[in-house]
């Protein structure tokens, strides 16, 4: 019998330590999107919601799951007619959705009862689904009432007892983006009065499994890295500032992350005639 050749023991040998370590061979990858700051309830939100849903409902490739990225609403959780107009957008969706409050979703001077809404209708604060043999952990960053410790404390150690035991890659989904908003928000219009916290990159200097957190909350478009970490903030899908409503088609790909942004307006002049 022919013995196997040296080149050939190599590649058994890292297949093997791939399998032990948790790393990825490469592949085609897989789709989700991300939707974040919706704010049903002000100007055209939910009407903006309903043009999205019809492209992602569209779109050329499979799309495993929809997550929506805080601020469903505007401080309107309470308006059941809200509700139920963002929730009738979106039951078109042919795809999970997995939905992370937001800080006009959990409102300081109803917290309690906010929150319990917001489970009632979109489901847990914080959860964890397996994808693809990916952990995508959705993650409330709003202040409950009665904790003594401060948001970053709270989210990181769930992130640590929800990790502890698992080696699959790992993707962060959540509304404030961990870093500091170095241009004061929309301009200088609003202030976001977030902290950059070192401890996150600590968090993810112990845990290389997390390969790319995912936030909206800036109503902008960038991407910061923390450590080896990309944080990439979508910008929003709701018309504040003068600024161009839009959502993201995301790609993971052997723990790396491609994205396409997509513009709902736009589908509009195409359709109308309209050039670039």
């Amino acid at each position: 019998m022919r013995k196997p050749s040296r080149w050939l023991l190599g590649c058994l040998l890292v297949f093997v330590y791939c399998i032990g370590c948790g790393a990825e061979a490469p592949g085609k990858g897989w789709f989700f999107v991300q939707l974040t700051d919706t704010h049903w309830g002000a100007r055209d939100g939910v009407s903006l919601t309903r043009k999205a849903v019809e492209m992602i409902n569209a779109l050329p490739v499979k799309i495993e799951f929809v997550t929506v990225t805080g601020d469903l609403f505007q401080d309107s959780i309470r308006k059941e007619n809200v509700v139920e107009e963002g929730r009738a957008a979106m039951k078109e969706l042919k795809v999970p959705v997995y939905y992370v409050p937001g800080n006009h979703d959990l409102l300081k001077a109803d917290m309690a009862n906010t929150a319990g809404l917001f489970e009632k209708d979109f489901g847990p604060l914080n959860r964890k689904v397996e994808i693809q043999g990916v952990n995508c952990l959705f993650l409330c960053t709003e202040m409950m009432e009665g904790e003594t410790r401060s948001p970053g404390d709270v989210e990181r150690s769930w992130i640590e007892n929800t990790l502890r035991g698992s080696h699959l890659p790992v993707l962060l989904f959540m509304h404030r983006p961990p870093i500091r908003d170095m241009i004061n928000g929309s301009d200088g219009e609003v202030s976001w009065d977030d902290v950059y916290d070192t401890r996150w990159e600590a968090l993810f200097d112990r845990h290389p499994e997390i390969k790319a957190v995912f936030a909206g909350h800036f109503h902008r478009d960038e991407v910061f890295w923390i450590g080896a970490v990309p944080v990439h903030v979508a910008p929003a899908l709701a018309r504040f500032w003068d600024r161009q409503p839009a959502f993201r088609l995301c790609q993971y790909k052997g723990g790396r992350i491609n994205y396409w942004t997509l513009y709902p307006e736009r589908t509009e002049r195409a359709a109308a005639g309209g050039g670039r």
